[in-house]
């Protein structure tokens, strides 16, 4: 029986995908090797649950979820590597959410749905190596400070993550409207 890869969460709008690309087109220059996030998977995930079997309880759970928080805004924050600047393994971009909303809906997604929840961002690149760790961090230092555009989050989406041998293809498959 097959079952999807998925995760819960949102594909960033077009206006704050321009940030990221502009972003991204500044770490390409860092010294290190990456594999940049592709503009269409853009995306801030809530909770990854992988391989999932009843889509259709999900959907139920994801609805009563949405009906239970209004639309809310974010904004973009600065840089972050991951796990941290000694060993980094992805950069991301920080989600200010000065609302506490996100957390709210990944507390009660990790209730009632489950799967893996990490602190929200907007993945930039997965790094294979970094030639001068020094000097990355000190740019990572340098645009932590940087803030970006805000948004609105109005959805909760279920995104299935279909892996092929050039990276993932992300598709929402459900979108369930937060109450307005």
């Amino acid at each position: 029986m097959f079952m999807p890869r998925c995760f819960i969460g949102f594909m960033l709008p077009e206006s704050i995908k321009n940030e990221v690309e502009l972003m991204q087109k500044e770490v390409i220059n860092f010294p290190i090797i990456c594999k940049l996030v592709e503009r269409e998977n853009l995306h801030i995930c809530l909770s990854f649950l992988g391989d999932v079997e009843n889509i259709e309880n999900i959907k139920e759970k994801v609805d009563m979820i949405a009906k239970e928080q209004p639309s809310f805004n974010v904004s973009v924050g600065g840089l972050k590597a991951v796990p941290n600047e000694k060993y980094i393994r992805v950069l991301v971009l920080d989600v200010e959410d000065q609302t506490e909303c996100l957390k709210k809906i990944q507390k009660r997604i990790s209730q009632e749905i489950g799967g893996d929840s990490k602190p929200s961002h907007i993945t930039l690149c997965r790094v294979k190596d970094v030639s001068n760790k020094s000097f990355v961090a000190r740019k990572i230092e340098e645009l932590k400070i940087r803030k970006g555009g805000e948004f609105i989050i109005n959805s909760i989406q279920l995104i299935e993550s279909t892996l092929i041998r050039s990276g993932p293809i992300y598709s929402v498959i459900y979108e369930s409207k937060l109450m307005s």
